[in-house]
């Protein structure tokens, strides 16, 4: 069953509606349900890859941003939690009096660097980002961690916003109406792309498949 949440719309507002929907080919159709409504460049997909490269099959133009579904960027905060250790460790050999203590300061940062180094990029810094409404936003960014793919259809013409929430409920999708304009940027390791465009060092022979 589908749930949806309609907020306050004032006249004269840009609205947005936020569909939380299944990636595969219920996103795909709904997509272009949405772009055949006009909906072209505000419309942006959010969706998680573990190749971001990963070409999508949407209408060409469609905006959508990739988010690495790994843990990159393990390398600066591992070294620093390393680096600690080992002058935690210089600090005990050279001055026994405060280096115990200095040591336990220095593993407990070491803790925190490690601890956070393993947790995933998301789209939490986005939404943040682009101030979406926060009770909302807790809940995208745990449907997204879940499998799921955030679409943001931006519109002035409030006529749109009946037929955009319709596409998404034929797409079993979860919808919310924001009344004002919100427009994901890509942030925090993720990439912004366009549906159809070549990707940096790619020639026409490998997109197209030719020898």
């Amino acid at each position: 069953m589908e749930k949806g949440r309609e907020e306050p719309r004032p006249a004269g507002s840009e609205y947005t509606v936020v569909g939380v929907i299944s990636d595969g080919a219920e996103l795909n159709q709904v997509v272009r349900e949405i772009r055949d409504l006009g909906v072209e460049d505000d419309l942006t997909v959010i969706l998680k890859r573990k190749n971001p490269s990963e070409r999508e099959p949407f209408p060409p133009g469609t905006r959508y941003i990739v988010i690495p579904d790994d843990r990159r960027g393990l390398e600066v905060p591992l070294g620093f939690a390393v680096a600690f250790i080992f002058i935690g460790l210089f600090f005990i050999a050279t001055t026994p009096a405060i280096g115990v203590p200095a040591f336990i300061v220095f593993l407990s940062l070491s803790a925190i660097l490690v601890a956070g180094s393993f947790t995933r990029v998301g789209v939490a810094p986005i939404l943040t980002d682009m101030e979406a409404p926060r009770e909302e936003s807790g809940s995208w960014n745990d449907q997204f961690e879940m499998g799921k793919v955030l679409v943001f259809a931006a519109t002035r013409d409030r006529r749109l916003i009946r037929p955009i929430r319709e596409a998404l409920q034929r797409g079993n999708a979860t919808y919310f109406i924001v009344d004002r304009r919100l427009e994901p940027r890509a942030i925090h390791q993720a990439v912004m792309r366009r549906a159809g465009e070549r990707l940096r060092g790619e020639s026409v022979a490998n997109r197209t498949g030719s020898a």
